[in-house]
């Protein structure tokens, strides 16, 4: 059974009203462009392109090989669809659902749904009911913002704070206000020079990448499924499965979907708030603490290489060399199943956004307040 608990802690992890009275800067532009510079800095020997050059063939006619062979009935569209197929893409995009609801079993998806939706309204929306329905204001998405690129360069090994306290104790030990451009700039030398370096051409032609890519999201949407091998049977019991859905009826909630999934992003946003920033991010003290970071940041002279910058957004676009070859297995002896999967369109069934946005609100009330939401307890109003 599915039920949000009256005995969670919910007033602490919902955001609160006081979001409104926030006074937060906006992140100054010199922390976005540390996170591509230390990005940069990374082993630039390892060229992932290069690599993928020389293991994929020039064209896509080796896959369409390995699938006729497989299925010489059939033939596949020159690009792989995102996701290995309509089949396959409702698959993945409902793996999150189908590990807390029984999408086999309607009768008993119809119950669980209907108590969890109850116990949503009243455990959890009761208590948000002076929460305005609209977007956050602006000083809470600075608030996120931040946290995001604060936890982003820590795990590089570089903290906003600690850089700031460290400077901010230098010059106070020579008699600096901390206001010295100098100094700033000593601490990042490296920005200065890595617009000289001198990096070879994009290895990977834009077929290869296009195909590394759609390699890599099959292999990723096959292990969301935890269901290998790939058969014409399994995408068959999917396509059954997901075929009963579209009659199951959408059930009705107080509140518009809209307002609980924006309610699910507000309160991710605050976990990651509170984990870059404390747990007194949203009081005066946070605040203040928050914006003399940004105020220091902003002072910094961090040059962007253009070139390099270029560069290192087509290295975003590349997937692990691993989940190339990956993807590449997977195409080589799934060919009959990704044909089925191919074969039909399968759009989402209307219930889809439903399970979407339970999924969801379970998932960001599970991390933030480190305790499971689902399942029967002492609080519940409902039987198991």
């Amino acid at each position: 059974m599915v039920c949000f608990c009256k005995d969670l802690e919910l007033p602490m992890a919902l955001p609160s009203t006081t979001r409104d009275s926030l006074r937060v800067d906006a992140p100054p532009p010199q922390l976005s462009n540390m996170l591509k510079l230390m990005k940069l800095n990374a082993n630039l020997s390892a060229r992932t392109d290069l690599n993928l050059a020389e293991m994929l063939p020039q064209d896509q006619n080796w896959m369409a090989a390995n699938i006729v062979a497989q299925a010489p009935n059939g033939t596949l569209p020159s690009d792989l669809p995102s996701g290995g197929g309509p089949v396959l893409a409702l698959a993945a995009r409902l793996a999150v659902p189908a590990a807390l609801f029984p999408l086999d079993d309607l009768e008993a998806l119809k119950e669980e749904l209907t108590q969890a939706i109850l116990s949503l309204e009243e455990n959890v929306m009761a208590q948000t009911r002076s929460l305005p329905p609209q977007m956050p204001q602006p000083s809470y998405q600075h608030l996120a913002l931040g946290a995001h690129m604060t936890l982003a360069l820590r795990a590089q090994g570089l903290c906003p704070f600690e850089v700031m306290e460290m400077e901010l104790n230098e010059s106070a030990a020579l008699g600096d206000g901390g206001t010295s451009l100098a100094k700033q700039n000593a601490t990042l030398q490296f920005a200065s020079r890595l617009p000289k370096m001198r990096l070879p051409a994009f290895g990977l032609p834009p077929a290869q990448l296009k195909l590394a890519t759609q390699l890599a999201g099959l292999a990723s949407s096959t292990a969301a499924l935890n269901k290998p091998p790939l058969t014409p049977a399994f995408i068959e019991q999917l396509k059954s499965q997901y075929k009963a859905l579209q009659s199951f009826p959408v059930p009705r909630t107080k509140t518009p979907l809209p307002i609980l999934m924006a309610l699910a992003a507000e309160m991710a946003d605050l976990d990651v708030i509170h984990e870059a920033f404390g747990e007194d991010a949203l009081t005066p003290a946070g605040q203040s603490r928050i914006n003399a970071m940004y105020t220091h940041w902003a002072k910094k002279r961090i040059a962007v290489p253009l070139p390099a910058a270029e560069l290192q957004s087509q290295f975003e676009m590349l997937p692990e060399v691993q989940d190339v070859l990956e993807g590449g297995r997977v195409t080589k002896s799934s060919g009959p199943g990704l044909m089925a999967s191919m074969s039909t369109q399968m759009p989402p069934p209307p219930v889809t956004p439903v399970l979407e946005v339970i999924a969801a609100l379970g998932s960001v009330m599970t991390k933030l307040m480190r305790q499971k939401p689902f399942g029967a307890c002492s609080a519940c109003d409902f039987a198991a």
